[in-house]
This record gives structure tokens, C-alpha cells and sequence, in this order.
């Protein structure tokens, strides 16, 4: 049961959202919100662009999902891959690349990566040195060859600390679990991620966008708008992350498109396997959404495989979400927040970045909304 009346709940979620837009927290957004196994709110707010001219928000926009391509694509792939019998777990990383079995790298697996323990720095800018290779006239930006090109520059990044020793939130180890799915299955990540995980969601729309080849489908569709930048000027239908865009936009850490609703349809994938009723084996699943306690994992780490749980103060899922949570965040402006024990989803996507990076309000404003969300729709612990 709702804890109020549906109209209050809705006009309350529906006030809280135009007050992003007005204090500036993000231009638009679509929010969808899943209670007890339905869809109880999903509506758009304010603008998909602001400059140079206004665009209205409406729920079928795309959005750049940025860092949910981790648990949504490229978790779900290697999920999927473990399985089948394909990979495991305890895979060490120089199975599959032999540079890493040497030295502290020898020790890396996949467990370690998709944990964020695996002791690799988060980022490095990969995309500035593959800019200066454009210049001389080697590789060219988002070609095959730039690809490889930061695939070996990530394969030859040294480590912070020892894997298993220190969580660090890390778009390098994403990266090279794409490498992995690609070299395993023999097919590119955007290809499998469609044939074995989108398609079997019911998703139509949802997709990597490649930098040099625009899927005709997507001509005339209209996208969120992100950065205003002085090396493409405003970015839209094109992958904002620098690294994924240096990668030929498909890449295991950033790339996803995809709709509010269509997120959803993948969050569903998870929810109904967790039920035993869904494409992943309920084990498996239950794992990755778990956070990981075990000996070997750092001690103060939130991560399960792929997903994050709440943190234990300040969280992005506020302050009523139940501690068997699962999430994620995206650099865009994107999260996910799910309450397994109430069966409560919720699916933010807001062009945050819209012109400049530089707006970071939706930190604050992110928990406040989870907050009136679950107080309204569970009701107050």
C-alpha cells in the first residue's frame, strides 16, 4: 500500500523536481519511480538544452548514462559470461593479458575489478596522449587504432596500492572488464551488451553510440544535451566522457544511451532475478548487489560487483534507504537507487552538465529527493 494518497505523493516528487530546475540543480530530467512492482510516477521536467536555444524535456529523450554502463552493460555482460561457465570470479586479470603477471598485478582478478579493489588509480586523462598522437599524425581520435592505443596505456598503468588493499572507485578497471568481454566472446562489448542483456530487457533504444558512426535509427531523435566544450562545443547524442570518445564511444565504463524507461526495463532485469524469476542466476545476482565483507576486501569498501550499497553517512540514496540497497551514479547526472526490502526503484536522469561540468547542487539534491520519495510512497521508518 502507498503510505498517502497517490495525487499528494505525485504533486509533492512533481514541486521537489521544478525546484531543481529552478535553483538550478540541472536544465530538465525525467524521473521514474517503480513501487511494488509497478510504475507509480514517471514524468519529464524543464529542458533537454538550454543553450544555444531551449529544448523542452520529454520521457522518450536519450540521455548519456555515463558510469550506469558499469553495472548495466558491462556487469551484466560479465554476469552473464561467469554463467555460462565462460569466466569466474577468481579469474586473475593475466589470464587473459600476460603483462599483468608480473609483480603486484599478478594478484588482480576480476572479483578485483569489479569491486573497485583492485588497487588501479580512478582515472587518468588516456584521451590527452592518444590528442597528441592526432597531431603528428598517428592515431586519429575514436579509431580502432586510438582504441588500442589507450587499451595499452591502461594495461601498462602502475598500481596505487596492492590489489584487494584499498577501495578506489576506478573507470580503469571497467575498461579493461570491456576488454575482457570483447576478447572472451570474440565479439565487440556494444554487440553482445545488445544480444544478451538489452534485447532480453525489452529494450529497442538503449545503446553505446559510436563516435564515428551514428546509428541511422537515431536520426532526427532528440538527446539531453551535456557539456558545452571548447573541443566540440555543446555535446549531445555523442559520449561525454573523454576516454569512452577516445575508444570509439563504446568502452566498459561509459557509452550507454538509453531512456528513463528503458533504464528501468534493465534495473527490471536485476529486480526479477533477484525473485529467481529473471535472466541471471539469483545467486549470482544476489552477489552483486551484496556488499562484499569477505576476507581480502577492503574494510571500509560499500561495493558489491558492478553496483554500490548506501554509504553509512551522507549517501547519494539518503537517509531511509535499507542497507541491502543496491545503486549507482553517473558523472552526467544519472543514478539508479533500489530498496530490494521495499521494493522501491528509483530512476533519476538529469543533464547536470548542461553547459558546464562545474554545477555540482545535485549532491545535495539527489538524497533530499530519495528522501520525500521514500517517505511519501513506503512512509518514514
Amino acid at each position: 500500500m502507498i503510505n498517502a494518497s497517490p495525487k499528494s505523493i505525485e504533486g509533492r516528487i512533481a514541486q521537489k523536481m521544478r525546484e531543481g530546475i529552478e535553483e538550478g540543480v540541472f536544465p530538465g530530467s525525467v524521473l521514474l519511480i517503480h513501487y511494488q512492482d509497478q510504475v507509480i510516477f514517471h514524468e519529464a521536467f524543464g529542458s533537454a538544452w538550454l543553450v544555444p536555444y531551449k529544448i523542452p524535456m520529454r520521457c522518450d529523450i536519450l540521455f548519456d548514462l555515463a558510469s550506469l554502463t558499469k553495472p548495466l552493460a558491462t556487469a551484466a555482460a560479465v554476469l552473464l559470461l561467469i554463467q555460462e561457465g565462460v569466466l569466474a570470479l577468481k579469474d586473475p586479470v593475466a589470464k587473459f593479458f600476460p603483462e599483468f603477471g608480473h609483480g603486484p598485478k599478478r594478484k588482480m582478478t576480476l572479483f578485483h575489478l569489479l569491486n573497485h579493489s583492485s588497487g588501479l588509480p580512478d582515472w587518468k586523462p588516456y584521451y590527452e596522449e592518444i590528442i597528441k598522437g592526432e597531431k603528428k599524425g598517428k592515431e586519429s581520435l575514436g579509431s580502432s587504432a586510438s582504441r588500442q592505443k589507450l587499451f595499452q596505456m591502461v594495461h601498462e598503468e602502475p598500481l596505487i596500492v596492492p590489489p584487494g588493499k584499498k577501495s578506489i572507485y576506478s573507470d580503469i578497471g571497467f575498461i579493461l572488464l570491456g576488454e575482457i568481454v570483447e576478447k572472451v566472446t570474440g565479439e565487440p562489448l556494444h554487440r553482445f551488451c545488445f544480444r544478451k542483456v538489452f534485447s532480453k530487457a525489452g529494450c529497442k533504444e538503449t545503446t553505446f553510440i559510436r563516435t564515428r558512426q551514428r546509428p541511422q535509427r537515431f536520426r532526427g531523435r532528440r538527446f539531453a544535451a551535456t557539456e558545452d566544450t571548447p573541443w566540440y562545443g555543446i555535446v549531445c547524442g555523442r559520449v561525454h566522457d573523454e576516454n569512452a570518445y577516445a575508444m570509439g564511444g563504446v568502452a566498459g565504463h561509459a557509452g550507454l544511451f538509453s531512456t528513463a524507461r528503458e533504464t528501468y526495463l534493465l534495473v527490471r532485469l536485476w529486480l526479477d532475478s533477484l525473485q529467481g524469476e529473471g535472466e541471471f542466476d539469483k545467486k549470482l545476482a544476489t552477489r552483486f548487489v551484496t556488499r562484499q565483507k569477505q576476507r581480502g576486501t577492503p574494510p571500509d569498501s560499500t561495493f558489491g560487483l558492478g553496483w554500490d550499497t548506501p554509504s553509512p553517512e551522507n549517501s547519494s540514496s539518503g537517509k531511509f534507504f535499507s542497507p541491502s540497497s543496491f545503486g549507482h551514479l553517473g558523472f552526467t547526472g544519472t543514478s539508479i537507487w533500489v530498496d530490494r526490502e521495499k521494493d522501491l526503484a528509483v530512476v533519476l536522469l538529469t543533464n547536470r552538465i548542461h553547459p558546464t561540468r562545474e554545477n555540482k547542487k545535485i549532491s545535495v539534491f539527489r538524497p533530499e529527493l530519495h528522501n520525500l520519495i521514500y517517505q511519501g510512497v513506503v512512509g518514514a521508518p
